[in-house]
């Protein structure tokens, strides 16, 4: 069939669909029919509206719907009956079409059509190559860190000052520094080799063809052991052919299988994965279910507890927030009640020595530790109006306590969980008790043991970024995604994104383009968790004004024009969409403005290096030059889009300024900006809040206090208008002015 063919490839008429419901397990009867790629399946043969879609490159052909085991014997008598039954069963035939971790859909049509849609089926896809290493402006005083050893991408200290920062990246840069160094035993290997460099081959490969002649010779036992080991490097291919053998009858490999698609969502966000997560978390806990209660362990108790904190994280992601806490607390209470068999040491390696059992103890003690640690400390993180109300759950919140059990876990890699544990201390001491040193240790080791972790080393560009290592950040993305696999590499939206955000920052506009339309067409296209999809659209916008391309940014800005209701949305994503109406229907002189304003409100500019900020501030000053051309400087005679132009430029090359500690050159700006902000439009209030502020701010810096109180309280009576800073404002003028008064006291 020729090309042309298969692409218009239908069904004569709708055909009759069977199918297991999600929600109670029963079989279900739809109409379906092909469109395109896609088999789409309707509640009725006249409906209109579709309940559902299949993509059919996902699928494959199945046997016979007589010769399936796959279904309950009451669901497949019922599908049967319905076969012998139908009016046409001389001429038409049933054909199964297999979803990865869904239930079979059995379609009736005829062999012709049969040979047709497996034809489509089976026509190859063109999958998109994977992205190039993206090559960020490099510093004239900055060396690069060379590519290989893991050990070499974080930073050790925190950049405050430029000596420190050339120190720190002296000893990153040195293959003898205490940075490469081994660290303590307990977390270290021998040999620990580092990942292999996402540019010696184009693809990372999967062993799986190699386990799937050998997983019988294994064994149940080495066989779980093995594919732990390959999920947490991410071969999640191989681990799944591991488990396959043993995951329908016994409780480990099912929970472990589970695991390994929840790894997967984790990335992807889609929720047809979370979905699928689901069904084989089901089927873990039905044979938990069949397992009498003299027979259950403590081991069994462990897993049960894992498999209600993954459908947490899973029901997060589908949107049921209520089920997710109902479950969140149900996983509290049964991880508190293991608590106690952490001082029972007798009691755990008997349990480990169980010949049913598939873990070891230090596997059994970690995947404790673990469980309590995330809880004591996530509960002490929550907002104070929230303390009572999880008191009243049966929480209980004790920070330190969660510290010790993640950091035992992850000091004496006590098993799968101590790369997780690991990844949720080195946040914790990014933000909450800043130690680079330790955090960069932390995941340095788990690295170690784990090479191919895309989580470690997505937690290490996030390090990395947060001490302005902006190319190093970039480079670890890259080896992130790598580590990921060609398949599940380009579905990775969040890791996509990051990269995308990382080249927007640095003005590469075309792979920024690239990376961001990626996430931008998975979000809209399919389903995925992604809680700011405004933001996608905001800095595709910006960055489609950036290259030029006036109508496609003006598409997008419209499209989140439509969204009549923004009451839903968070309010950073309902403020960008005020933004993106001004500069649709006011500012169609200056939308290469918009990238930079995203960086501001994006409050990017902290995390950005000096030689960075230095070609923003470049780039923005391009801007202004012809405005200050036709104009003359004059303001009095300025149009009125004009100055809002000016105004945004000035504001954000005085922030750039600021940022790179030099407030003197701030200063030659500031003089105008402060003219500038009062005469704006009222459309364009939020850049004379923002911009006053700033004026403020420099002036305070120079020892001009009076002109500082002047700009900050005419910036206060600005109330209503997007990106509001009013308590910000009212907090350092109330600073400002408790330091005037210490000044004139002591004079």
């Amino acid at each position: 069939m020729a090309e042309a063919e298969l692409h218009d490839f239908a069904f004569q008429q709708r055909r009759l669909l069977t199918k297991r419901g999600f929600w109670l397990g029963r079989t279900v009867t739809r109409w379906c029919q092909v469109e395109k790629d896609t088999l789409v399946y309707y509640a009725s043969k006249e409906s209109q509206v579709p309940k559902g879609r299949v993509t059919l490159s996902e699928c494959t052909l199945g046997q016979d719907a007589d010769e399936v085991e796959m279904w309950s014997k009451v669901q497949r008598a019922t599908m049967i009956s319905m076969s012998r039954t139908s009016r046409t069963r001389t001429t038409l035939r049933t054909v199964l079409l297999v979803r990865p971790g869904k239930g079979p859909i059995f379609i009736k049509t005829s062999p012709d059509e049969i040979a047709s849609l497996a034809a489509l089926m089976k026509r190859p896809v063109e999958m998109p190559a994977m992205p190039a290493m993206p090559a960020l402006p490099e510093s004239p005083t900055r060396p690069e860190c060379p590519p290989s050893g893991h050990s070499n991408f974080f930073p050790i200290q925190e950049p405050t000052e430029s000596e420190s920062r050339r120190a720190a990246l002296a000893r990153i840069t040195s293959r003898g520094s205490e940075w490469s160094a081994q660290v303590a035993e307990e977390m270290a290997l021998d040999q620990s080799p580092g990942p292999i460099s996402p540019d010696s081959s184009s693809t990372r490969q999967s062993q799986a063809p190699v386990f799937q002649e050998v997983r019988e010779s294994l064994g149940a036992k080495l066989a779980y052991q093995k594919s732990m080991d390959l999920m947490w490097n991410y071969d999640l291919q191989a681990a799944a052919v591991l488990l396959e053998p043993w995951q329908n009858s016994s409780l480990w490999h099912a929970g472990a299988a589970a695991e390994c698609f929840v790894l997967r969502t984790i990335l992807t966000g889609r929720k047809s994965d979370a979905l699928a997560s689901l069904d084989l978390i089901v089927v873990a806990e039905k044979l938990k279910d069949d397992i009498s209660s003299s027979s259950l362990t403590l081991a069994h108790e462990i897993v049960t507890a894992e498999l209600q904190l993954m459908r947490s994280l899973l029901q997060i992601i589908l949107g049921l927030r209520f089920r997710a806490l109902y479950n969140l607390r149900q996983c509290w209470y049964a991880y508190y009640r293991l608590e106690q068999f952490l001082e029972d040491e007798v009691s755990l390696k008997r349990c480990a020595q169980n010949v049913d059992c598939v873990m070891t103890y230090e596997d059994l003690r970690g995947r404790i530790l673990f469980g309590l640690g995330f809880f004591y400390m996530a509960s002490s993180l929550v907002p104070a109006s929230l303390v009572p109300l999880l008191r009243l759950a049966g929480f209980l919140m004790h920070r330190q306590r969660g510290k010790m059990y993640l950091f035992e876990c992850v000091e004496r890699a006590l098993g799968a969980r101590c790369s997780i544990a690991a990844i949720l201390l080195a946040m914790y001491h990014l933000d909450l008790e800043p130690d680079m040193k330790h955090a960069g240790n932390i995941l340095i080791a788990s690295l170690g043991r784990q090479p191919e972790n895309t989580l470690l080393h997505w937690a290490g560009s996030i390090l990395a970024w947060r001490n302005t290592f902006m190319s190093q950040a970039v480079s670890i993305t890259g080896k992130a995604l790598w580590c990921c696999g060609e398949e599940l590499g380009e579905k990775a939206v969040y890791l996509r994104y990051e990269l995308g955000m990382f080249h927007f920052i640095a003005m590469d506009w075309p792979k920024a383009h690239e990376h961001l339309n990626c996430v931008y067409v998975s979000v809209n296209s399919d389903k995925v968790f992604f809680p700011y999809r405004t933001l996608v659209t905001t800095q595709l916008a910006a960055v489609a004004f950036s290259m030029g391309e006036q109508e496609y940014g003006e598409t997008l800005c419209k499209e989140c024009a439509s969204v009549q209701d923004w009451s839903g949305l968070l309010k950073l994503e309902t403020d960008f969409a005020k933004i993106l109406q001004i500069f649709l229907r006011r500012r169609r002189q200056g939308r290469r403005m918009l990238a930079f304003e995203v960086m501001y409100f994006f409050r990017q500019f902290p995390k950005v290096p000096s030689h960075m900020l230095l070609a923003i501030k470049d780039n923005v000053q391009k801007t202004t030059d012809p405005l200050r051309e036709c104009e003359d400087c004059d303001h009095d005679s300025m149009e009125e889009n004009s100055m809002v132009e000016l105004a945004s430029a000035l504001t954000i090359q005085v922030v750039v300024c600021f940022y790179l500690g030099d407030a003197e050159a701030a200063l030659i700006f500031v003089p105008e900006l402060s003219q500038l902000c009062p005469r704006l439009p009222s459309w364009a209030m939020y850049l004379s809040a923002h911009g006053l502020y700033w004026c403020g701010r420099v002036f305070a810096l120079n020892d001009r206090d009076e002109d500082a109180r002047f700009c900050l309280q005419l910036a206060r009576s600005y109330k209503k208008y997007p990106f509001n800073i009013n308590v910000k404002i009212c907090k350092v003028l109330a600073q400002h002015e408790e330091q005037m008064a210490q000044k004139s006291q002591a004079a």
